[in-house]
């Protein structure tokens, strides 16, 4: 089961055992603090990236064409952190295949309505976009789609 709490909770009960020595408090005290501490820069980035090759792959598995992060040429290719544009770069026929531009967020928290603003501004025009979104409590990510995304795919599968 998780909980989730704002920092002012957790600093709450933080306060409430500190006062209590057992070894249990100690330890519950200690794994809330770390809990504030706020992620390494370097760490953020290294989750983002994480999850930007990830996708990569699994393109690259759905529409079979090769995926090399260290091919400049590559079809399929992870923006670099720090970079203006989406951060799946999908070139030529890839981009025919797969024809969303894709934001990637690795976080315990999502501003839905600023990552949206961001893949607007990001995306080419008559193209979709995609978020992946993924959590440590999440057991794989998850796509978010608008709703003529969603419609585009149902239409290009026949479906609709």
């Amino acid at each position: 089961m998780n909980i989730i709490l704002n920092k002012k909770e957790v600093e709450e009960i933080i306060d409430c055992i500190k006062y209590c020595d057992s070894n249990k408090n100690i330890k519950l005290r200690k794994k809330f603090e770390k809990r504030l501490k706020p992620i390494k820069v370097s760490s953020a980035k290294s989750k983002g990236r994480n999850l930007q090759q990830w996708v990569c792959r699994k393109i690259s598995d759905l529409i079979n064409i090769p995926y090399d992060q260290s091919d400049d040429e590559s079809l399929i290719r992870s923006r670099e952190m720090g970079q203006a544009g989406t951060d799946i770069i999908l070139r030529e026929e890839a981009g025919k295949l797969f024809p969303y531009d894709i934001e990637c967020k690795s976080t315990e928290q999502l501003n839905l309505g600023k990552t949206i603003e961001q893949v607007n501004n990001n995306k080419k025009s008559n193209r979709n976009w995609m978020i992946v979104f993924k959590r440590k409590s999440f057991s794989k990510p998850i796509v978010i789609l608008s709703w003529d995304g969603f419609v585009d795919t149902f239409k290009r599968n026949g479906l609709w």
